[in-house]
């Protein structure tokens, strides 16, 4: 298994400012599927708590206004929300790496690039569907870590491994 590690290169006024995303060498008839793994549940307190940081910019001129109704800065920041610490991150690739070793090609972990642009929203908000969905980590027997880790996939996005 591949493991990608980026450090943050600024100072953050956070500290749950990292991604993690896994590709998975098959999952549901899909082969090398891209999961954006993240931390649902932020309470409401860890939103009041970064309000008013800066970490939210106007939306990208290039994205349709009708794309954009309904945005709110809110939603931006749950998204935000949805990364994990420093600690948390090498503590998930630790426990993805020990139990799942075998089924993950990569795990890649990043800082997010801030101020997220509005319009943003969270994964947690996606409704599932034939081809989307959820693999709900901490629901697995056993699952030792004291958060939730969500992994959110896509089916569509990638070829039956049956087209390859």
């Amino acid at each position: 298994m591949e493991k990608i590690f980026v450090p943050s290169q600024i100072d953050l006024p956070l500290d749950r400012i990292f991604i993690v995303a896994a590709t998975l060498n098959t999952f549901k008839g899909r082969r090398h599927l891209d999961v954006q793994i993240f931390r649902p549940g932020a309470e409401d307190a860890e939103l009041e708590a970064i309000k008013g940081l800066g970490l939210v910019a106007p939306a990208d001129p290039a994205v349709p206004a009708e794309v954009l109704q309904g945005a709110t800065e809110e939603a931006a920041l749950r998204c935000i929300l949805e990364s994990f610490t420093h600690d948390e991150s090498q503590a998930l690739v630790k426990y993805l790496e020990q139990r799942y070793a075998d089924q993950i090609e990569k795990i890649t972990v990043c800082p997010l690039d801030l101020p997220v642009p509005l319009g943003v929203s969270p994964l947690a908000g996606l409704t599932e569907s034939k081809t989307t969905g959820f693999i709900r980590f901490d629901a697995v027997r056993d699952y030792p870590l004291p958060f939730p880790a969500y992994g959110f996939y896509d089916l569509a996005a990638q070829q039956p491994a049956s087209e390859e």
